[in-house]
């Protein structure tokens, strides 16, 4: 097996997030084009694993922190490692010591371009993106915002702990009607996808609600991605669908608003 950086072959499946399975969305794939063409100049590396047998089972994404959601100084910052983990297509390849090789990569790729230590960040539950998969590799928590939480490993003894960047929420709505946010940063495949679902969500109750999308490309951020007004929506998942946020807002609009229900 071999780690790549991407390019015309590798690049589809490195925008869908490995998700070969599904048909390409143009928006989601330009939005994830421009942010890596935007941020290639600035150090950004976006890694395709190959195994042996020419299959894509592993992606990740580093820049320096000073891009990146988090603060920091002369370390390198991991946007997103993921392994395929699901059972369609080439099947679920965790488990086989992929995450683990792949890693190693960017923590040599990182040693020998001076930086002096890795921040990188998951989720603390089990189903997606796990902070202990950072800390059986060697690394320790230096910061947490709700679910998320910042790990990090140093290379030299005079490296920094990284922290992350704190974002406000936005402000709620008129009394009138709810505002839906969506916060949108081409290194995140999802966010645009709940950009674009949250749109689809409101079309027919302009009445109730509004449409707000924020890009966040030149300050990227791992708070919330979606707000119903000030208040994150399903931030840690599962997935939501547009008819489920359609649901949400009307009742959100309903509790702002009990005299019109």
């Amino acid at each position: 097996m071999r780690v790549a950086e991407i390019d015309a072959k590798t690049e589809g499946t490195f925008f869908r997030c490995l998700h070969d399975e599904v048909p390409q969305d143009p928006r989601v794939t330009e939005n994830r084009r421009e942010w890596y063409n935007r941020f290639k100049s600035k150090g950004l590396h976006a890694k395709v694993l190959i195994a042996d047998n020419g299959d894509v089972v592993g992606l990740c994404q580093y820049l320096p922190i000073e891009h990146s959601p988090f603060e920091g100084k002369d370390l390198a910052a991991i946007l997103c490692t993921w392994i395929h983990g699901y059972e369609h297509h080439i099947g679920n390849q965790q488990g086989k010591g992929y995450g683990r090789f792949l890693l190693e990569h960017v923590e040599k790729d990182a040693t020998s371009s001076g930086m002096k230590g890795i921040a990188a960040w998951g989720k603390d539950f089990p189903y997606w993106n796990p902070i202990s998969f950072y800390e059986h590799m060697g690394y320790t928590r230096a910061d947490s915002e709700g679910s998320n939480v910042l790990a990090w490993k140093a290379f030299d003894k005079s490296a920094q702990a990284p922290k992350i960047k704190r974002r406000p929420p936005p402000k709620p709505g008129s009394q009138d009607k709810v505002v839906v946010t969506a916060f949108v940063c081409g290194w995140c495949s999802s966010e645009m996808d709940s950009c674009l679902s949250a749109q689809e969500a409101l079309n027919g109750i302009d009445d109730l609600a509004e449409f707000s999308r924020i890009d966040i490309s030149s300050a990227p951020s791992i708070s919330g991605s979606l707000y119903l007004d000030d208040e994150p929506y399903k931030p840690d998942g599962p997935p939501f669908t547009i008819e489920e946020l359609r649901n949400d807002v009307i009742k959100a609009h309903g509790k702002k608003n009990p005299q019109r229900r």
